[in-house]
């Protein structure tokens, strides 16, 4: 009689296993979406917060939220993004000839708008311009066993608005 339990135990502590791994997988993975669809919707925030903000940048590890980074950052949980240049973009076109052309962006290395040749701030800067946020976040599973095997997902995400002035 004891051999007997003792092998449904086995059974179900091996199915019980399998079953809760599982559900962690599952749960993990819709978090990861959950933060991707955060993630576009935070980059949508932060382009229509640019578009009547255009010039609110900042290089602050954690900026406020009355800032086009701190948009970002502060709407984008559970995925995470840092405030640098291999992570966010911050660029501003202006239309010619029927197709935009990049006139500069924002660096967080610089801290200061960099115009492409030809072109000011005050040129670029100017109602009328396309603001275009683009936005690289790191997503790090929940899970031990996926992070181990998965270490990071990155997301990417972009968003463009026109500036209101």
């Amino acid at each position: 009689m004891r051999a007997r339990s003792g092998q449904a135990l086995l059974e179900f502590s091996l199915v019980a296993s399998l079953t809760l791994v599982l559900v962690l997988g599952i749960m993990d993975f819709a978090y990861l979406f959950a933060g991707r669809v955060a993630a576009f919707q935070a980059s949508e925030v932060a382009a229509r917060f640019a578009a009547t903000h255009p010039t609110a940048w900042s290089s602050a590890p954690a900026p406020g939220r009355d800032t086009i980074e701190g948009n970002l950052t502060l709407t984008s949980a559970p995925a995470r993004i840092s405030n640098d240049d291999a992570h966010l973009n911050i660029s501003y076109a202006l239309a010619a000839n029927g197709a935009l052309v990049t006139c500069g962006r924002y660096s967080a290395s610089a801290g200061a708008f960099v115009p492409n040749s030809g072109y000011t701030q005050a040129t670029c800067v100017a109602p009328g311009s396309v603001i275009m946020i683009s936005a690289t976040y790191d997503y790090v599973f929940i899970t031990p066993m996926l992070r181990q095997l998965l270490t990071t997902v990155t997301i990417h995400a972009t968003a463009s608005a026109l500036e209101a002035g």
